[in-house]
């Protein structure tokens, strides 16, 4: 089984060093800073911009403090704020290439896709929300983080993760190949059990699997016969409320406005699903 891992982790080396040169060129380029001056203007502009930089930025669930801070210190509305917390973990440029070269093509595009429409969705829904329209007040206190400045830094600081996780999910796929019956998997999230995607959410949340580790082992799950919409809302659900993400959130916010991000997260993560299913 360890073996069988190892092969295939080598076999994914190349992609994993393209991706955390694309990671560490877009630190570089200061794409966190550039994004403060991106969401300046009316709600649906802040939002749909926040949830653009928010798929596009590769910024991990800690890596969201010192920007989320900056946010929140600017007095922005909670609406894009909220917008760019939901879809930065789900997905960036580098998950994208390694999604499409775990998975498939169509999947990474579909991941993206969603990321960017559950940002507009939580943005949406907060700003309607008349108690949660002022983000400066909801903040619990200032966080300051060591930002990255060298590009091999951030380059070797995105290696790390992702070859460490990438190799317990290898181990993970491996064991679900050998042992777990593909009859149960279809079953419970199989094409014709859309009934099942809430129960793929909520499997997914808890998990606090890292999003590069959930890869290897959704693929695995959707060899042995889970749905597309399944497999999708449990890799939404898993990054966006995972352990990183949800430290990202709850050491800056009080309390009600971090269980308006969870149930917004989760809501997403299964209109996600279902959309998914009916449109491939």
């Amino acid at each position: 089984m360890l073996k069988a891992a190892g092969l295939g982790l080598i076999s994914l080396l190349p992609v994993v060093a393209v991706a955390a040169l694309l990671a560490g060129a877009l630190t570089v380029g200061r794409w966190s800073d550039r994004a403060l001056d991106w969401l300046n203007g009316g709600q649906v502009r802040t939002v749909l911009a926040a949830s653009l930089i928010g798929v596009i930025t590769p910024v991990c669930g800690l890596g969201m403090l010192p920007l989320i801070a900056t946010l929140l210190r600017r007095g922005l509305p909670l609406a894009p704020v909220m917008a760019f917390w939901v879809s930065s973990p789900v997905t960036d440029p580098s998950m994208m290439l390694i999604t499409a070269s775990i998975i498939s093509v169509p999947f990474a595009v579909a991941k993206t896709a969603a990321a960017f429409g559950i940002g507009i969705l939580a943005g949406a829904v907060t700003g309607l929300l008349p108690g949660y329209r002022n983000a400066g007040h909801e903040m619990m206190r200032p966080t300051a983080l060591e930002q990255y400045d060298c590009f091999w830094t951030a380059v070797w600081s995105s290696t790390r993760p992702m070859i460490r996780w990438l190799a317990l999910a290898l181990v993970l796929e491996v064991f679900l190949q050998r042992f777990v019956p593909g009859a149960w998997v279809t079953s419970l999230f199989g094409t014709d059990a859309a009934s099942w995607i809430p129960l793929a959410v909520l499997v997914g949340a808890p998990m606090y699997l890292e999003g590069y580790a959930a890869l290897p082992l959704v693929s695995g799950l959707m060899d042995k016969g889970m749905s597309f919409g399944a497999a999708l809302a449990l890799m939404i659900s898993g990054a966006a409320v995972s352990f990183y993400s949800a430290v990202a959130v709850a050491a800056l916010v009080r309390i009600r406005v971090f269980i308006l991000y969870v149930l917004l997260a989760l809501l997403g993560a299964c209109l996600a699903g279902y959309a998914a299913n009916w449109l491939i």
